[in-house]
């Protein structure tokens, strides 16, 4: 298989789990390459779990680096792109590294995640910026609406501790 790296796996049933980096593998220099420009440290596809707590086929959710504060947006994925049974997150420390590209190798047969990844690649360098952009306005937006909610609240704790006659 490679210079894939193992690690340990917890998301299925004890011990039919078993996560690997393929990321380093040649097969995956292609997806290396469409996806290194993007200014992200996490992307997550697929169904996790029995109760689908978190992931989808229809949407991947895209996280910036931890330099920026956590950020992250969903993108919708097109019915013609998405790739049933396939589940997988990269990950890296900065936009300078190359991706890790982890899978459970005992769920995911190779040419699925091959075939998801290069359906996915092009839709997430074109839907990414805009993506980001709008989940930064609306963070921004969120923290204003609650400092502002905040002053107020002082503001209005304050007018009623002095609103009492003096004893």
């Amino acid at each position: 298989m490679g210079a894939g790296i193992m690690l340990g796996g917890s998301r299925g049933s004890a011990g039919d789990s078993e996560e690997i980096d393929v990321g380093a593998l040649q097969e995956m220099a292609g997806i290396q390459a469409q996806l290194r420009s993007l200014k992200l440290c996490g992307v997550q596809y697929g169904v996790r779990g029995r109760r689908m707590k978190s992931g989808s086929h229809e949407s991947v959710w895209v996280s910036a680096c931890e330099q920026d504060g956590f950020t992250g947006a969903r993108i919708d994925v097109p019915t013609e792109r998405q790739v049933q049974h396939v589940t997988f997150d990269l990950e890296r420390t900065s936009v300078s590294e190359p991706w890790k590209i982890l899978v459970d190798k005992n769920r995911v047969p190779f040419p699925e995640l091959q075939r998801a990844l290069e359906q996915l690649a092009p839709l997430l360098r074109e839907k990414t910026p805009e993506a980001m952009t709008r989940a930064i306005e609306e963070r921004a937006a969120a923290d204003r609406r609650r400092q502002e909610s905040e002053a107020a609240e002082r503001a209005r704790r304050d007018a009623a501790k002095g609103s009492y006659p003096r004893q």
